[in-house]
């Protein structure tokens, strides 16, 4: 389970998170949305121990997560974070099988165990074809999967991936959002995710998080908290919310704000020759 307490964290002179209290449950796929530059983001890379709090503490199952060892954090965290850096000419087996970095050891070094990890990662993102590819040759969709699988073969208790569905088609979005889910499912692990398509985050998540300027402005499972309103408060849109005729979960359709774009899905209407 990760919390936050009383969390400020920011860039330089500008503070994005101000105190902010929020509790993530364990074993559930919890979704954070909320415009561009509203903290999803500073509050993902603050939780992974990616960026240092200015003040208050960020715990995982109740622990400072500072104040715990470094290769025990990479062991039961897994983080992707935006726009990851691609080394120089590393393959595709190679990269993935970096995810195995924390459990080893000067004494406890390659093992069957990592390479069964590692050919397992690259199954499940879809991309063992791609093993002996170097990465830099790859298109942007495919290195996010690359990625996706190095987090994948770390094989930790929780996933916190900041924007997992960048660079990808919508069939590819669609098979990586329902790996998340049957990891969560399956596997029982906490995954954290920060997504900005509404739909699938109510479609994939057990819980979901709305921020605005930097504050939580409801948590919550997604049928209970996901209303035109709160839609409306987020990000300034009006729209209607509808069950989804596939999966039942909310479905934010906006309001048309042009009335000539009213009927412009119809086949244009045809005039006979004379």
């Amino acid at each position: 389970m990760l919390s936050t307490r009383e969390l400020v964290a920011g860039y330089d002179e500008r503070t994005v998170l101000d105190r902010l209290d929020l509790d993530l449950p364990a074993n559930a796929f919890t979704v954070i949305v909320g415009p561009n530059a509203c903290g999803k983001s500073t509050l993902l890379r603050t939780m992974a121990r990616l960026l240092t709090p200015r003040a208050g503490t960020v715990l995982l199952d109740g622990a400072a997560i500072r104040e715990l060892p470094t290769r025990e954090v990479a062991r039961r965290l897994g983080v992707l974070p935006q726009s990851p850096l691609v080394p120089e000419g590393v393959t595709v087996a190679d990269l993935v099988g970096r995810g195995r970095q924390p459990h080893q050891s000067w004494w406890r070094q390659w093992s069957t165990q990592d390479a069964e990890a590692v050919r397992e990662a690259m199954r499940l993102a879809a991309v063992d074809e791609l093993a002996d590819r170097p990465v830099d040759t790859l298109s942007g969709g495919q290195r996010q999967r690359v990625w996706i699988a190095m987090t994948l073969a770390q094989q930790t208790e929780a996933l916190l991936l900041d924007e997992p569905t960048t660079f990808l088609d919508l069939a590819h979005q669609v098979e990586v959002l329902d790996l998340l889910h049957q990891l969560r499912v399956e596997r029982g692990r906490t995954v954290v995710a920060v997504l900005h398509d509404l739909n699938q985050a109510a479609r994939y998540a057990d819980h979901l998080v709305a921020m605005r300027a930097g504050a939580v402005v409801a948590a919550g499972a997604p049928r209970e908290i996901l209303t035109a309103e709160l839609v409306r408060d987020v990000f300034g849109l009006d729209c209607v919310v509808v069950p989804c005729p596939v999966s039942g979960a909310p479905l934010v359709v906006p309001a048309l704000s042009t009335p000539s774009l009213a009927g412009t899905a119809t086949a244009p209407a045809t005039t006979a020759p004379a």
